[in-house]
This record gives C-alpha cells, sequence and structure tokens, in this order.
C-alpha cells in the first residue's frame, strides 16, 4: 500500500533543527485540528491554522489537516526522513519540501506614550469581555477594583495576580515560588489555564522587558523539575522562555508595541482561541501591562 503524501504549507524555522537532533518519536496526541508529536524531548504540532502559527508547528491545509488526523493514531512510531525532507507515519508522509519556513517576530515597546495609549485601548478591550477565564474571574470586575484604590476583598485568584506583580517587582525567590506553583498546572485541558496566563504574562514581558532572568528561571525549574502541568503547556512556557510565541499573541503584543490601528482584530482573534485560551492569555499580558506600569513611573 503506498503511502499518502500531504504538503506542509508553513512551518516555524526552529523545526528542521529539532527534527535532525530527535528523528524518532510517537504521536503523542491527536484532536480536530491537529496532533502533536514527541520528537526526543519536544514536541511538534502539526495540523491547520485556527490557533494561528506556532513556534513548533507544521501547518497543512484544512482539508488535509482532516485526512492526517483519521490516518494515524495515538503512539505511533513516527521517523523523520532526512533524505526526503518528510515526517513518515504508517500511511501517510508529511513533507517540508514545498512549505515556507515563519518566524514569529516580536517589536520592542515603542515608547512610553505608546503604552499608555495600548494600555488604554486594551483596557476597554477587556472591559466589554463579560465571560469569565478559565479560572473564574472576571477580568472587568477585577480591574474596576484594582482602579479603585483603597481596601478591598480579592478573591482566591485576584490575592495571587496581586501576589504575582508584587513577585515580578521584588525579585521575592519566595513569593515566586509561591505564585508559580498556584498558577502552573491550575485548570483544566491540554493547557491548563494558570499556563495560559502565564504564557501571558511572559509575552508583554518579550516586548517591554520587565521581568528578571530570575524569573525566567524561576520558571523553567518549575516545568522541567516538576510534574507541574500537562506536556503540551510544557511545550508553549518552553517556548516563551525563548521569546517565541504563536502569531495570534504575537500579533496582540507587538500591536501593543507599536501601537498600530490593528489591535482590536489581533485581541478578537486571540480571544476565540480554545475554550478559554485566548483570554487567559489576554489576562496574563494584562497583568504584565500593570506590573509594568506600576514599576515605571517615570519617563520611558
Amino acid at each position: 500500500m503506498n503511502k499518502s503524501t500531504l504538503y506542509g504549507e508553513e512551518y516555524s524555522y526552529l523545526i528542521p533543527l529539532l527534527l535532525c537532533n530527535s528523528e524518532e518519536g510517537y504521536v503523542h496526541s491527536r484532536f480536530s485540528n491537529g496532533f502533536n508529536i514527541q520528537m526526543g524531548n519536544s514536541l511538534i504540532f502539526i495540523g491547520n491554522k485556527k490557533n494561528g502559527l506556532l513556534p513548533f508547528g507544521i501547518h497543512l491545509r484544512e482539508e488535509d489537516t482532516s485526512f492526517a488526523v483519521s490516518s494515524i493514531m495515538n503512539n505511533e512510531f513516527v521517523k523523520w526522513n532526512e533524505s526526503k525532507n518528510s515526517i513518515e507515519f504508517s500511511n501517510v508522509s508529511i513533507t517540508l519540501e514545498k512549505g515556507k519556513p515563519f518566524n514569529n517576530e516580536l517589536i520592542p515597546m515603542k515608547s512610553r506614550q505608546t503604552f499608555e495609549r495600548s494600555f488604554h485601548q486594551f483596557t476597554s478591550l477587556l472591559m466589554n469581555v463579560n465571560v469569565k477565564t478559565g479560572l473564574d474571574i472576571s477580568i472587568n470586575k477585577f480591574l474596576k477594583k484594582f482602579e479603585n484604590v483603597g481596601n478591598h476583598e480579592w478573591d482566591e485568584v485576584e490575592t495571587f495576580i496581586i501576589k504575582l506583580i508584587e513577585a515580578a517587582i521584588s525579585n521575592d525567590e519566595m513569593l515566586m515560588d509561591k505564585v508559580l506553583k498556584y498558577f502552573l498546572g491550575r485548570g483544566q485541558g491540554l493547557t491548563p489555564s494558570g499556563d495560559d496566563t502565564i504564557v501571558g504574562f511572559l509575552a508583554f514581558d518579550a516586548i517591554s522587558h520587565f521581568l528578571s532572568e530570575k524569573f525566567y528561571d524561576k520558571i523553567s525549574k518549575k516545568i522541567e523539575g516538576e510534574s507541574i502541568t500537562t506536556d503540551v503547556a510544557r511545550e508553549y512556557l518552553r517556548y516563551a522562555l525563548r521569546r517565541e510565541y504563536s502569531s495570534t499573541v504575537t500579533n496582540v503584543v507587538n500591536s501593543i508595541a507599536s501601537g498600530n490601528k490593528e489591535l482590536e482584530m489581533h485581541f478578537k482573534k486571540l480571544l476565540g482561541v480554545g475554550h478559554s485560551s485566548g483570554l487567559d492569555t489576554l489576562l496574563g499580558i494584562l497583568i504584565g501591562m500593570l506590573t509594568f506600569e506600576k514599576m515605571n513611573n517615570t519617563e520611558y
């Protein structure tokens, strides 16, 4: 029986080296919009662009995605064929021969004034979101409390958001441990809500650089040294620590950094990702912006 050959249309520029370093693996997980393969210690997503271009993604046409998902099985053997530039499964091959590499590049924050304009627009967009995050908090209610000085009755999640801001500002290692232990792995799904929130938090740092290397080291040690979250969430966090994000996340933070007029469009696209993943990531970006604002009262 001849294998069907499918063509990866676009793939992360990081994929070829990853495949050369780990030539054998297995199908890790399958879902309607694609599947993950485990190659060595890394995951590679193969599927459509519903959630944007992923930093560990090979993206297929919609019809090819459906065919590929139906043609493979969980745990089946996978091999990288370097001579054919293709990933070999039992019944299908996926080649990178005609694909285009992509790199979701980030841009730095343009100015303090740009941040202030973007912050106003971003919070205005969030104030119109009336659904709760995966961590079961209302962002607009949290924002209203946060912006009004005085004593507040914070719920548990809100308390840990405040602690996350304090940990970032103070560089208190014990506090970092406490908040990361709280957020990482918290929630349901392939990428728990708490992890998506931390990814968003790191994404804003990637354009503004308010976090210390100590904070990054703490996250790395948590996800590599402890069974604290899911394999897929760990992969997103690994890339976030390298300042690599999906295009849906990159487009939002780049719009914030440059102050361009496409922020609302990119905001809505990220909001639509997953059951609550997009909103959880937007919450993380907001927490990053609140931290940055608190730390930078002088001219940018």
